[in-house]
């Protein structure tokens, strides 16, 4: 992990995954099982296993709602070692850490990699309350590793944090969070699909995050506040003008972002109670989706 992100200061020590901070290196160790899925399309933007991802995620999802935020940095760099033990166990993670240690020390880095020793002045950041550990247990055991579409929004997600470190490219980081969005749309469409709205709108979508934490309707579409933002930031010729420069503003990004992350965890833990919450809701059809442009 790089010194540039926000990290729980508690270590996170799951069956399959842990996230630990010795020696000045942060790391997570996750325990690795290939995908067997075949692959229909070629990608060389796969670097986090999906474990990770799910990992990551969960660190993002367990902060409360209005309790500012978690913002992992993950480096591109990874090392596979053979271990069958746990890896909740101290001394294995005291160890692998002072290995890590030694081999980024002599590691050749590109002079745009970011940081990832800490050491003096550029220390690790930590959020300012304790870490929920059922909360992230609950949200990481809840997202599937063979949720294709859950994956690629939740990836989104967090990229999205990591580019907005970079104050240059704050315009750029609303890119990834709209694909966030946009899956997020899909996987509400979808379970609305298997709760039998054949056709859902994007009132429907909109419908099912006021029921998701129990608000009355507002009769908006799906994040409509963020609609006209996200066609005139993504298409530069759009029904709503020509700008030289996305017409958004900095606390756009953040509070979309904070929206999209609560929605998300409480989308994934929904599968853990679907059949409970499928009564509550009001499923309609007949109407177009009305997601994209």
């Amino acid at each position: 992990m790089s010194t540039f992100g926000r990290y729980w200061a508690d270590p996170i020590q799951l069956k399959d995954a842990a996230a630990f901070e010795t020696e000045g290196v942060m790391f997570t160790a996750c325990r690795h099982v290939p995908n067997t899925k075949d692959r229909e399309y070629y990608t060389e933007f796969d670097d986090f296993a999906d474990v990770e991802v799910r990992l990551l995620a969960s660190m993002v999802l367990a902060v409360g709602f209005d309790e500012g935020t978690v913002a992992p940095y993950p480096a591109s760099t990874s090392f596979a070692i053979e271990y069958g033990g746990p890896l909740n166990d101290l001394d294995f993670l005291k160890a692998v850490g002072e290995a890590l240690r030694t081999e980024i020390a002599g590691m050749q880095r590109l002079r745009t990699s970011p940081p990832i020793l800490a050491v003096k002045g550029a220390a690790f950041a930590y959020h300012h309350r304790p870490l929920n550990p059922v909360r992230l247990e609950e949200v990481f055991s809840a997202v599937s590793a063979d949720d294709d579409l859950m994956l690629r929004g939740l990836h989104a997600l967090i990229k999205s944090r990591m580019v907005a470190i970079h104050v240059e490219l704050a315009e750029e980081a609303n890119y990834p969070l709209y694909v966030a969005l946009d899956a997020l749309f899909s996987l509400i469409r979808r379970q609305l699909i298997k709760m039998g709205n054949s056709n859902p709108t994007s009132h429907d979508a909109q419908n099912f995050v006021h029921d998701l934490f129990e608000e009355d309707h507002s009769g908006m579409r799906f994040f409509e506040d963020f609609y006209e933002d996200r066609v005139m930031t993504m298409h530069p010729d759009n029904r709503y003008g020509i700008f030289r420069h996305a017409p958004i503003s900095h606390s756009d990004f953040y509070s979309l972002f904070i929206m999209v992350r609560e929605v998300y965890r409480e989308f994934a833990l929904l599968s853990k109670t679907a059949s409970v919450f499928n009564t509550k809701l009001d499923c309609r059809a007949g109407s177009e989706p009305q997601a994209g442009d």
